[in-house]
Order: structure tokens, then C-alpha cells, then sequence
């Protein structure tokens, strides 16, 4: 027996079921084919459109009795149910190639009647096969095969809204380069206008222009019966002529659009039957007046939505260049024009976009190159022999006050006038945040710029430099940032304000006590690197008194004369320690000199003697004397060398060393008197117990350590050997 003897009767409707299926899989699968060649975006293949069109109409039919086919046999048959996937599959490939396609066609061809029909032909075969799988075995998520992107949002209908939206996007960017293009020549004609008259403010042209602007309204009265939006219409030859003349254009370019849909699709423009003026009878696709401008004006509404972000990339990156200060300038010349000038409502939008745009644009590239000038000015400032100073500062520090000058400027012109004279809806809070993120920043680094500079330069014991970055750098950021002001947002944080409003203010509230802070942290700097000086001052005094103070040898000798002159270290100690740091505060406030020439004097005072007391250096009697002298020497140096003011001459460190001094000198057992009679009077002081009065003795906290460096007097050579026969040692020695 045979094998198809086994096998059971086919069902006339599924052998039916499976040939359409088997016949609209080839269909589509060439019409699919097709249309992958034309989206090459080669104009030569787009001529066989027509035929392409030809017959969609059979596959339309076949499509719409393939999925309404739902007999029993075909339902429950699995071969049914196999085809019936792999068309559905097939349906939503043609369904994105037809999308691509009809995206493309329109820009390509909106201007063209024939090629027109075809793409309209291919919209109504779109949106007839699209409803078709919709059912209960359809899935949320189209996946058709791995050569075909997964559609995550099911796909519409390519509605008349739809196919204006899809050309407002295709004609966006060439009518921002247009609208760039006429307003470059607007402003050139406006300029050429202004040196044309004359320059003399006294000419009776000056006078009439300075009349005009100040008594002539700025708008024109609207006639609400205007067509043309409630605007009167304006001379072709003005700019508000030249500006409708955009719009106009742009307007005329859907005229074929539409009498092609009139012809081809109808049923797209909607049912409004206009009376035929002549013989009464009803148009049945004729559109009325009403019905086209809504369409019209919701084209325009999208189109002139879009230009703007194209027009700021034509104007920035094409026309006019990406530069801060030429942005910053149009910007502000745009805010003059669309204030001044009776413009189009339908390009208001565009160009406030365009402002908008500008601004954002000028925030950042002013920002990114003044901070990226200044972080590269303080890297080449890490050099030891590179100094780049502007008047009393540096350079690094003129880049960041001119960083923050820009920022607070742009922060300031954020702010506005009068808050609650605005609406809370039209504040610029989110022009205003990116502006507060970055002066956030560059506060914050400018901070820790100046710290890092103060150890290094501290450390170097560059102290000119110091003080250049420390006290004139520091007071000019500061003097850039006081000019900020922050108006008072608790309106913006009421509940029932909208959640923008209230995010936004909350997000500036934030910002603004944070730059607060920064600011404050960035007045402590001065205070905190005269600290920093503190601490590094001893430690370099120490060393520099380990390379120059002579040995203990030198202080033990003996000689009956008593020393005349300083040591040769002393001078040296403080012309390495001390004259750089008198002659580098020479220019800062008098207050902040004294306080920091008396600090650096009584640290390396203290120093000196630490150094004394920790080497526990014996004086004799000449060591003594030799030692005051070089104490004494620091006033008269001071006097004639820098010219020191009298509260560096009356420190109580250089009483204190005097002090020490005299302790030398003194016997055990030796009282100091209160006053030292020795020292004459001031003029005008009638008090014995006044400071200036007590003996340098009683300056030094604790004199009995000191005492204990005194050497012993007698030794066992002194009975044989006189002490004019021992060699005297010299401090080179």
C-alpha cells in the first residue's frame, strides 16, 4: 500500500490558506527587496517608484484575506498557524521598510506631482496592512528576525499630522540655515546703516534718531482682523517683510502636497463638504478655508518648533564661529531685535530658541576656555624660574578673576531686575544652574589652587611669589565675586507651585549655599597661608642656622676685649630668612605687613635661640658679649637695611634675646630688678612699670636653663699657661 493512502484528506481551505500564504510571502518578500534597494539614497533607482506601486493593490487585497481568515481549519491547523507567524512577521518588515521609505521619499520629492503620488500610494498601503496583526496572539514587542531592528513602540498610522511632522523635520534644518542667513543680513544692513550716519552728536540726525527711539512705539498696532496671524501686512522690502516672506514660502511648499492628496488619498485631509459656490452642489473632497489653515498653522507651529536648534548649530558652527565674545554679541543683539521689532508669532519661538541656545552656548565655551586657560597657567607656574606677574599678582590669578568676572556677570543677568514681577513659569532658573555649577567649581579650585601654591611657594621660600598669590591673587577673585547677588527664592519652594518651578528652585537654593561656602572657605586662604608660613619659617630658620651658626669652640674663647661688631652668620641669617620676606610684604597692606614681618622676626628669633638651648652651646664671658652683639645687631639692621617700622623694632622676641644675652653675663645668685634704671624714659611716659621699661631679662620665661650654659671660668690650664697665648678662633674655624 501506498504512503499517501495513510495519510488524511487535506481540507480545501487550508490547501487554500496555505497558496495566498505561500503567494503574499513572495510578494512581500520582492516588494521587500525593492524598497531595501531605494533607501541607498540613489535618485536613478527611485525612478522605478512607479512600478513599485503598481501592484500594491493585489498585495493589499491579500494581505487584508490572509488575516481575516479566521475559519476553523485554518485556526486549528498547524501549518496554518506556522504561515500565519511567518506573514505577520513579513507584514512588520514591509511595515519599517515603508516608514524608511516614505521618511526619505517626502524630502526627496515634495515638490514633485509624480513622484508625490507614489509615496502617497505607499502612506495608504502603510496604514492598510498595519491595523491587520493586531490581535490576541500579538506581542507588545515586534521582533521579526536579527537582520531587522526590534521596534520597542508599536508603530502608527501615518496620519496627515504624521506626514506634517515627518516634512517639518525634513525641512527644519534648511529653513534654520535660511533664517541664519536672513538675519546675518539684517544685522549687516543695520550696522551699514548706523556708520553711514553722521558721528557728531551735536547733527540734527543724531538728535532725530535719539527722538525716534525714545518716543516711538516699538510695536505696531494689530488689527485682530488681519489674516496674516492679526499682523498688518509689512513692506516686502523691510524686515518684518523679509521674515513673512519665510513663512510664506514655506507655507507654499504644501500647497502640492495637498492637491495631491486630494487626488490620491482624500480621506487623509478628513470629511469637510464645501457647497460649490456656482451650482450649489457639495464638493465631496474639497477642503474648506477653516480645515486648511488649521493645517497649515499646526505645520508652521512644528516646523518653526524645530528651527531653532538648527539655526544655533548654523549660526555657531557655519556662519559666525564658535568664539564666546561673537556668541555673546549676537545674543545680545537678538534679545535687542526680537524686543524691538514686530516679528511673525510663528518665529518668536525659533528665535527665542536660538537665544536660548546661544546662551547655553556661551556659558560653556566661556567657561571651558577661561578655566582651561587658567589651569595651564598655573601648571606652567610650577616651574622654579618661571614668573609671569601682572601689576602686583600673577597671571594665573588675573585668568581666574577674569573667569569669575564672566560667571557672576552671566549669573547676575540671570537673576533680573525684580523677581515677583515675573512669572515664576518664565524665571531662568534653567539657564541660571549650569552657570551656578560652574562658578561652584572654579571657586573650589581656585581655592585649592591658591592652598597648594602657598605650601610650594612656602616651602621654596619664594615669598615674593608667595604673597602674590596668597594676599593680591586671592583679594582679586574675591573682588570679582562680591559683585554677585542672589535674589530670595522662597516663592520658587512653595507647594503649590508647579514640580519644574520647585525643582529648579530648590536645585539653585542648593547651588547658591554652596558657592556661599566656597566663597567663604576661599576669605579664610590669606589667614590660613600666613599659618602655613608660620610653620615652614621655623623649620627653615632651624636649617639655615644648622649651615651658618659657628661651633661650640667659638663661643668658649677668651679675650679681654669686648666684641665691637656682629658675627659674619648673622648678617647672612637675615638676609636669607627675613629681608625676603620685609621686601615682598612691601606692597601689601600696612596692617598685613607688620602682622607678618613681626611674625617671621619672632619665629626665626625663637628658632635662633631653640637652636642655642637644644646644642647646649657653653658661652664664656667674651662668647656672652659676642652673642648680645649679635642680637644687638638685628635692630641696626633692620634700620638701614629695609627700613623697618618701629613695631618691628619693638618686638618682645628681640627683648627676649637680648635677655638671654644678659643672663650670660650675669652671676649665680644675681637679682634682676623690675626696672632697668639704665633705660631712659620715653618721652611723655611718666609709668616705671610700663614694658618698655623692664629689663630684657624678664622677657625670657625661663631663665634658669639658660644659666646653666654659662662656662666655667677656671680650668687647670690657666695657672701655667696665660691666656694671651691661646690661638683665637675664628668663626670660619
Amino acid at each position: 500500500m501506498s504512503v499517501p493512502g495513510w495519510l488524511p484528506p487535506q481540507d480545501t481551505a487550508v490547501q487554500e490558506y496555505v497558496h495566498n500564504c505561500k503567494k503574499l510571502n513572495a510578494l512581500a518578500e520582492a516588494l521587500e527587496t525593492t524598497l531595501a534597494y531605494l533607501l541607498y539614497d540613489d535618485s536613478v533607482k527611485w525612478d522605478c517608484l512607479a512600478q513599485v506601486t503598481e501592484g500594491l493593490d493585489s498585495t493589499c487585497k491579500l494581505f487584508v484575506k490572509v488575516a481575516g481568515d479566521h475559519r476553523a481549519a485554518i485556526v486549528s491547523n498547524f501549518k496554518c498557524t506556522h504561515w500565519k507567524k511567518l506573514i505577520n512577521n513579513k507584514r512588520l518588515s514591509l511595515t519599517y521598510f515603508l516608514n524608511q521609505t516614505v521618511t526619505i521619499g517626502l524630502g526627496k520629492f515634495l515638490e514633485s506631482p509624480e513622484h508625490l503620488v507614489h509615496i502617497l500610494k505607499l502612506i495608504v498601503f502603510h496604514d492598510t496592512i498595519l491595523p491587520l496583526g493586531s490581535g490576541a496572539e500579538s506581542k507588545s514587542v515586534s521582533i521579526v528576525r536579527n537582520t531587522c531592528p526590534v521596534m520597542l513602540l508599536p508603530m502608527r498610522k501615518l496620519s496627515l499630522t504624521k506626514i506634517l511632522q515627518i516634512v517639518a523635520q525634513l525641512r527644519a534644518e534648511e529653513c534654520g540655515q535660511q533664517l541664519v542667513y536672513v538675519l546675518m543680513n539684517i544685522k549687516a544692513r543695520r550696522e551699514k546703516a548706523e556708520e553711514d550716519y553722521p558721528t557728531s552728536e551735536n547733527s540734527s540726525m543724531e538728535v532725530y534718531r535719539a527722538l525716534t527711539e525714545n518716543i516711538s512705539p516699538s510695536h505696531t498696532s494689530l488689527s485682530p482682523g488681519n489674516g496674516n496671524g492679526g499682523r498688518p501686512a509689512a513692506d516686502p522690502d523691510s524686515e518684518e517683510g523679509i521674515l513673512d516672506s519665510l513663512i510664506v514660502m514655506e507655507c507654499a511648499r504644501l500647497r502640492i502636497l495637498f492637491t495631491t492628496t486630494v487626488r490620491v488619498a482624500p480621506d487623509y485631509l478628513g470629511h469637510h463638504p464645501v457647497p460649490d459656490p456656482v451650482t450649489g452642489a457639495i464638493a465631496k473632497f474639497k477642503m474648506s478655508s477653516k480645515s486648511k489653515q488649521k493645517i497649515v498653522s499646526y505645520y508652521q507651529e512644528v516646523l518653526w518648533g524645530m528651527v531653532g536648534g538648527y539655526a544655533e548649530y548654523s549660526l555657531i558652527w557655519k556662519a559666525i564661529g564658535f568664539y564666546g565674545d561673537t556668541c555673546n554679541k549676537w545674543s545680545s543683539w537678538l534679545r535687542k531685535f526680537v524686543a524691538n521689532v514686530n516679528l511673525p508669532q510663528n518665529l518668536r519661538p525659533a528665535l527665542q530658541s536660538l537665544i536660548d541656545g546661544l546662551t547655553v552656548h556661551v556659558t560653556t565655551v566661556t567657561w571651558d576656555y577661561s578655566f582651561r586657560k587658567a589651569l595651564v597657567a598655573a601648571g606652567y607656574q610650577n616651574g622654579s624660574y618661571i614668573t609671569d606677574d601682572v601689576l602686583n599678582g600673577t597671571r594665573t590669578g588675573m585668568l581666574f578673576k577674569d573667569m569669575f568676572e564672566e560667571l557672576v556677570a552671566l549669573s547676575n543677568s540671570c537673576e533680573g531686575s525684580n523677581w515677583t514681577a515675573v512669572a515664576l513659569e518664565e524665571l531662568p532658573l534653567t539657564e541660571q544652574i549650569p552657570v551656578l555649577h560652574r562658578l561652584d567649581h572654579s571657586v573650589h579650585t581656585c581655592r585649592l589652587w591658591a592652598e597648594g601654591k602657598a605650601r610650594q611657594l612656602a616651602n621654596m621660600w619664594n615669598m615674593d611669589q608667595f604673597f602674590r598669590v596668597t594676599q593680591t591673587d586671592v583679594s582679586w577673585c574675591l573682588e570679582a565675586l562680591s559683585k554677585r547677588h542672589f535674589s530670595k527664592n522662597d516663592d520658587l519652594l512653595c507647594p503649590e507651585n508647579s514640580v519644574h518651578v520647585m525643582v529648579c528652585g530648590k536645585m539653585r537654593a542648593k547651588l547658591v549655599s554652596e558657592v556661599q561656602d566656597n566663597v567663604i572657605q576661599l576669605k579664610q586662604v590669606p589667614n590660613e597661608s600666613v599659618e602655613v608660613l608660620a610653620s615652614v619659617c621655623r623649620i627653615y630658620s632651624l636649617a639655615n642656622l644648622q649651615l651658618m651658626f659657628p661651633e661650640a669652640k667659638y663661643w668658649k674663647q677668651q679675650f679681654d676685649e669686648v666684641p665691637q661688631y656682629a658675627s659674619n652668620y648673622v648678617e647672612d641669617y637675615l638676609e636669607v630668612v627675613l629681608k625676603p620676606v620685609i621686601h615682598a610684604a612691601a606692597e601689601l597692606e600696612s596692617l598685613v605687613q607688620q602682622r607678618v614681618s613681626c611674625l617671621v622676626l619672632d619665629i626665626m628669633c625663637e628658632a635662633w635661640l631653640d637652636h642655642i638651648y637644644k646644642y647646649k652651646i657653653k658661652f664664656s664671658e667674651w662668647g656672652a658679649l659676642q652673642l648680645l652683639a649679635d642680637f644687638g645687631a638685628v635692630p641696626t639692621w633692620l634700620m638701614e637695611r629695609v627700613k623697618a617700622t618701629p613695631n618691628l623694632l619693638c618686638t618682645e622676641m628681640l627683648r627676649r634675646c637680648e635677655g638671654v644675652g644678659r643672663l650670660l653675663l650675669s652671676q649665680r645668685g644675681h637679682r634682676v630688678p623690675m626696672v632697668d634704671k639704665t633705660i631712659r624714659k620715653y618721652q611723655g611716659e611718666n609709668n616705671e612699670n610700663s614694658p618698655q621699661r623692664m629689663p630684657p631679662e624678664m622677657y625670657v620665661p625661663n631663665q634658669t636653663q639658660w644659666l646653666e650654659l654659662r662656662a666655667s671660668k677656671v680650668n687647670l690650664f690657666s695657672l701655667c699657661c696665660p691666656l694671651n697665648m691661646v690661638k683665637p678662633i675664628t668663626q670660619s674655624e
